[in-house]
């Protein structure tokens, strides 16, 4: 084994105790209510589930996809009954039983409170269902998420490619309700939206074979065509119905995701030579523009100007992060990725991971001290606080990372091959 195999097998020891020893625990302890049989929509920084708060989809189909990939990575089996649950209440409160898809919030006891169908929402109950039906053999769970797939290929899907941002419950356009705090500009695509329509179909592709290669490449397609500039090598956060960039802003983490997403998606459906210089390129600016070589860590976003640099150091952006910079020394072959993989695993482990409570916090502790970043820092705690689950504090992006870890870097422990 190479000089770089003890550090790999490290974090490899330590990305399986992350898993096994403090996510899946807290998720299984802390998200369901075992006194009424309800799931909690928000649970504070020390692990108390709130009832009086509303309960997202996003947060439930996250925890669905997490509880399905950790059963089939550690087959365990109360993580199945955990995802079985999930499956259960998304059926049930958060199904539309008239129009089809599904509601944006609830109450704790199941009355719909949003009944919008925001494509981003949507997304993620296709991500979910599908590795829930992959993964557990329920049929059902399947063939709603390619239902679904398909009712958004029907009404949110616009002619002229990629997917609307908001839709009424009928599936006709909200014009009103496009303007969100993920969509400040209300625009008619956000990247966001797009990126997760992309792994929806990963999903399926993965669950089905060779079924979704057209709607894989149809959206690998329009993200480089309209999202990606060229000229700066960074992805624009939005849209407006004519292509015309309406946020300037680079969002690290969305830049990080999309990155091996894509590289997966052009996998699946053998298109990997066409794509795979726009992963790289992608992996390479985020580090050149947003990697803090001081304290370690990717800040929050960026853009042209320096002056709108984030330094912000959010949970999923880490942990996207990690995954990126592994995924890119493995295509690439580029060691300085896996160094800074490695400074950035340890960064999370000392500046995010609460080992007495569990989970990831929000954020790192903020070491910059000037004017504006402390008012990034407070705008950022005002918008996910420190609460360990809300709406879009989920177990999806740490329990991804963690596995992602495991299966990339377990075949090179076992061949003797970092790479």
């Amino acid at each position: 084994m190479d000089m770089m195999a003890p550090y790999i097998e490290n974090l490899h020891s330590q990305a399986r105790t992350l898993l096994e020893e403090n996510l899946i625990p807290f998720w299984k302890t802390n998200l369901y209510n075992e006194e009424d049989g309800r799931f909690f929509g928000y649970i504070d920084r020390d692990g108390n589930g709130d009832p009086t708060r509303p309960v997202h989809a996003v947060l439930m189909c996250r925890a669905l996809w997490a509880f399905s990939v950790a059963f089939s990575q550690t087959e365990d089996q109360e993580c199945l009954v955990m995802a079985d649950r999930l499956y259960a209440v998304l059926t049930t409160d958060f199904l539309d039983d008239h129009f089809g898809g599904i509601y944006s919030e609830t109450t704790y006891e199941g009355i719909a409170l949003s009944m919008q169908k925001r494509t981003f929402v949507q997304a993620f109950f296709i991500i979910a269902a599908a590795r829930y039906g992959r993964v557990s053999g329920n049929a059902n769970a399947l063939e709603s998420a390619q239902d679904l797939f398909a009712l958004l290929k029907m009404h949110a899907q616009r002619s002229v490619g990629g997917f609307t941002d908001v839709l009424r419950r009928d599936w006709s356009d909200d014009e009103d309700g496009h303007i969100w705090w993920m969509n400040r500009h209300g625009a008619v695509y956000i990247f966001n939206s797009q990126l997760h329509m992309l792994e929806a179909a990963i999903e399926l592709e993965e669950a089905v074979p060779t079924g979704y290669r057209t709607p894989l490449k149809e959206q690998l397609e329009f993200i480089a065509n309209r999202f990606y500039r060229i000229e700066e090598g960074h992805l624009s956060g939005a849209l407006s119905g004519d292509f015309e960039a309406v946020d300037a802003t680079y969002a690290f983490g969305n830049e990080l995701e999309a990155a091996y997403l894509m590289r997966r998606a052009a996998a699946l459906c053998a298109a990997e030579t066409t794509w795979a210089s726009l992963s790289s390129t992608m992996v390479s600016k985020v580090v050149e523009h947003g990697w803090d070589e001081v304290h370690h860590g990717f800040f929050f976003s960026g853009s042209s100007s320096a002056e709108e640099l984030n330094r912000c150091k959010v949970w999923w952006v880490q942990a996207e992060g990690l995954v990126a910079l592994i995924d890119a020394y493995q295509a690439d072959n580029v060691t300085n990725y896996l160094s800074l993989a490695l400074q950035l695993w340890q960064f999370i482990e000392t500046n995010l991971v609460d080992h007495e409570i569990g989970e990831l916090r929000s954020s790192a502790p903020n070491p910059y001290t000037d004017e504006r970043s402390i008012a990034q820092q407070a705008a950022r705690d005002r918008r996910t606080g420190r609460e360990k689950a809300s709406a879009f504090k989920c177990p999806y992006h740490t329990v991804r990372m963690c596995v992602e870890v495991l299966q990339r870097l377990g075949p090179a422990l076992h061949t003797g091959r970092s790479h």
